[in-house]
Parts: C-alpha cells; structure tokens; sequence
C-alpha cells in the first residue's frame, strides 16, 4: 500500500513509490466484472469561493466565509450535482464547505456524513496571514515551502506526511464502505491536491503548482486497496496565497 513522504524526504516521497495502477474502464463499468470488490466513483468537489479577505491569506484549517458570489454558486452546484444521484455525502466540517454538502444531501434525500478527515491543511501559525506578512516576518518562508512542502509549512502546521496519511486513510475507509456507489466529498484544495499526488504520482513540490479552484469537481475511480485513477478535472493553478503577484 502506498505510503505518505516521511521527514528528510523533502516532500519527493511520490517519485520512490511504484506508479499507480489504473482500473479499466470508465464510469459505465461500475460493478461489472471487477472482481469481488466493486470499484466506487468518487467526485471530490473543493468549496466555493470565500471572501475577497481570505484569498491571499492561509486560512488553511480555520473557518473562511464564502463570498456571496461563492454561496450563490455553491447551491447552485448542488442542484447540478444532485442529477449526478449520489449514493453518499460526506462533508468536510468547515462551513465553507458544509453549506454545499448539505444542500446536496437535501435534494437527494440522503444524510450528510461530516468527516473532519477531509478538512484542509493546518497551517500552523501562518493560519489567516497574508503572504506578505509572513514574508516580512521570514523572508523566503513561501519559497522554501514551495521547495519543501514536508518541512517548510508555518511552525506547528501540519506536514505534508501528515496530511497525506489522514487523507489517504479517510479515502481507503470511504471507498471500502461504499463499494460500487457513487460518493460526493465536499472538501477542500490541499485535501484533493494530496488524493491526486497520490493517483497521479505527483511529487510535493510540484503538486502545488497543480491546485483545483474553487467548486473544481475531481472525478475519481477507486478501490479500498489504494488503486485508481483520475476520470476528469479542470486545469490547475498555483493557490492565491502562494502566487507571486499577490
């Protein structure tokens, strides 16, 4: 089974691990012929977007409101998602991703499953800064954690391993519980970034060049061994806060 990066590794962890391996098919082959364990379709969806405040901020695991222009689109993205029939929806805990999971959820007439697994990135003592804050407090911080993404996040934030295994873990339970379903998590950026290193065998460093915007839907084949593949995601950017034009 594949493992998180461990300290020392600088966050390349990705590259010393076997490829992944793809199932066959697409979505119309769910629950034939796959075996004793039925593949899930998963759509990770990242939340809407928040308040013009927080976008240049690392607001990571903390609370971020969503703009109205992000609460708007994020019950209109519910409507949208309900015609796709989940089976299951689970939520980050944070609010700004709650408000569309359960909006989803009503229209299905199904329970929401808040799993704080799926919540973002603790960022340590960079939570609710600005870029240029923390740069001007530790000039080349943002570089270095660019470069490093295991060792070089706000003091006491979270690691890149350590993210890394609590996400993977939640995945590998989700998908043995709901073999053959179709699953919608509503989550966040970092989160979605960490389930695609692992599907896609991207390194650290480069997956954060690699980010999903707002309310991006990341469409997932996967079975609870760890293996799968990525169906379809819109193109990826750089997140706000580590953009240099900020």
């Amino acid at each position: 089974m594949n493992t998180p990066d461990t300290p020392g590794e600088g966050g390349g962890g990705a590259q010393q691990r076997a490829a992944p391996v793809p199932l066959p098919g697409g979505p119309a082959d769910v629950g034939a012929d796959d075996g004793p364990v039925a593949p899930t379709l998963v759509t990770f969806v990242r939340h809407g977007e928040v308040a013009a405040v927080h976008r240049p901020t690392f607001y990571g695991g903390a609370e971020a409101e969503l703009s109205e222009a992000g609460l708007a689109a994020s019950l209109g993205l519910a409507r949208e998602l309900a015609a796709w029939r989940p089976q299951r929806v689970v939520t980050s805990p944070l609010r700004r991703a709650w408000v569309l999971a359960e909006a989803l959820a009503g229209h299905c007439g199904l329970d929401l499953h808040v799993d704080p697994a799926f919540v973002e990135l603790d960022r340590g003592a960079w939570t609710h800064r600005h870029r240029r804050d923390v740069e001007a407090e530790s000039p080349g911080a943002i570089a270095r954690y660019k470069a490093d993404p295991e060792g070089g996040n706000g003091p006491g934030g979270e690691r890149e391993s350590e993210i890394c295994a609590r996400v993977w873990g939640a995945v590998d339970a989700l998908v043995a519980a709901t073999p053959g379903q179709r699953v919608v998590v509503v989550t966040h950026g970092h989160v979605i970034r960490v389930v695609m290193r692992r599907l896609l065998g991207w390194g650290a460093s480069e997956s954060l060049d690699r980010f999903m915007p707002y309310h991006a839907r990341v469409e997932t084949r996967l079975t609870p061994d760890g293996r799968g593949e990525v169906l379809r995601h819109p193109e990826p950017r750089a997140p706000e806060a580590l953009r240099r034009h900020d």
